[in-house]
């Protein structure tokens, strides 16, 4: 099988500026490189990084075609970003941060497509991508093969309706997710099926050396004898960042927070939120630390490290990876009854609170009542061991390759 894989052009792959989408395929893509059979023969599109590109030369089995966005491109979205954020105060201003490099991206994957054949494309995530079979007629080339991975709601079709009606297989990361997309497209369930995103057991399983976690405890400024809670995200407001930080300043036991995470933004200014997040950690007396970026190859020693994991996303959010790296890591919980978070984690790994009015109350209480019991948290860890089992990256492999040939996942 000749499969391409059209990415969204944020972020390169291989996943060396981090991104949930683009860590799943490459946990799909090292799948496929250690299989003996070698089934699939891998065309992946991919923004240009110098990083990535070089990573990329491990590859055997996949050919990354990276593509380059030109300066004046570069320098007109910023001036279009700008203008949006600061002249028009548009709040939504991310949505204008890559307008013309998602062009010309997906303009140079039409020609791509044209030129080339595939036996099957595979749409990552965005509409947006349909472009790419709309322009050049691709969507008559691949007729009846062509798939869309989807992680999240759909913003808009973008003129390609015809064309998304007629995708051979929606894989879906949740019943959430694949319920949401039917009622939105109007269509039948029989082009839905969904596939359990899925993580390297290995890697988050590794514990790092009580050393490694001295040094770590050191680098964050962390006091003995404090639980230290750990959120992983972008800082962006659907994750749920100021609520727990608002929770938070009703906790009276010792607690240390870790915020691992970045916005998108690439350039020299803050989001409103971002400063609005700042604001309000500067005023809590060095409880919480931001830790930026952290290279995807070394953040489980931060779960490895913490004591609780608190995931307030306050949208319905899909699938997210934290909740699978958490379960992994044996990391107790406290999330919330958001879209696809209760099919990855039940009610004996997490503590699952309700999105409404009393959300930052309920946190607040969750957090110190789950901080004074230790029985508790060893309990949660054991079950969360126990649940993640099924969500690696073999299985999620195999399910994938089957979904694309159209038979039976497995179990």
């Amino acid at each position: 099988m000749k499969l391409a894989i059209i990415t969204s052009g944020f972020l390169p792959v291989p996943a060396t500026k981090g991104g949930a989408v683009e860590n799943l395929i490459v946990n799909f893509i090292k799948e496929n490189e250690n299989n003996q059979e070698s089934p699939i023969n891998i065309t992946v599109f991919s923004e240009y990084d110098d990083k990535a590109q070089k990573e990329a030369k491990n590859y055997f089995k996949t050919k990354i075609k990276f593509i380059k966005t030109p300066k004046f491109i570069q320098v007109a979205d910023k001036i279009i970003f700008l203008f949006a954020k600061n002249v028009l105060k548009k709040e939504n201003s991310q949505s204008y941060r890559f307008i013309l490099k998602r062009l010309y991206y997906l303009n140079r994957v039409s020609k791509d497509l044209k030129t080339n054949n595939y036996d099957k494309v595979l749409l990552e995530n965005h509409p947006t991508q349909y472009l790419a079979l709309k322009w050049k007629k691709n969507y008559i080339k691949y007729q009846n093969n062509y798939y869309y991975h989807c992680h999240n709601e759909f913003p808009g079709q973008y003129g390609c309706e015809k064309i998304i009606k007629n995708t051979r297989k929606f894989i879906c990361v949740s019943n959430y997710i694949s319920k949401t997309l039917q009622q939105y497209l109007h269509m039948d369930s029989n082009k839905f099926v969904v596939l359990k995103n899925g993580i390297n057991q290995e890697q988050f399983k590794q514990k790092p050396s009580k050393q490694r976690l001295e040094e770590l405890k050191e680098k964050y400024n962390i006091e003995k004898n404090v639980t230290i809670l750990l959120f992983t995200g972008r800082i962006v407001p659907e994750k749920g960042v100021l609520e727990l930080l608002e929770a938070l300043k009703d906790v009276k036991e010792k607690y240390k927070l870790l915020i691992v995470g970045a916005s998108l933004n690439d350039i020299n200014t803050k989001t409103k939120y971002e400063l609005a997040v700042e604001e309000k950690v500067n005023k809590m007396e060095g409880k919480v630390v931001f830790t930026g970026y952290v290279n995807y190859e070394k953040i489980y020693e931060l779960y490895h490290l913490a004591d609780i994991a608190v995931l307030p996303s306050i949208w319905d959010d899909p699938a997210p990876l934290t909740i699978i790296e958490s379960l992994t890591c044996g990391l107790p919980i406290i999330t919330t009854n958001s879209g696809g978070i209760p099919e990855y984690a039940t009610e004996k790994s997490a503590i699952i609170v309700e999105r409404d009015a009393n959300l930052i109350i309920n946190l607040s209480d969750e957090i110190e009542k789950l901080i004074k019991n230790h029985s508790k948290q060893d309990e949660m860890s054991k079950k969360c061991k126990s649940i993640s089992k099924s969500l690696d990256t073999k299985t999620y492999y195999y399910n994938f390759y089957g979904m694309l040939q159209d038979k039976e996942k497995r179990k």
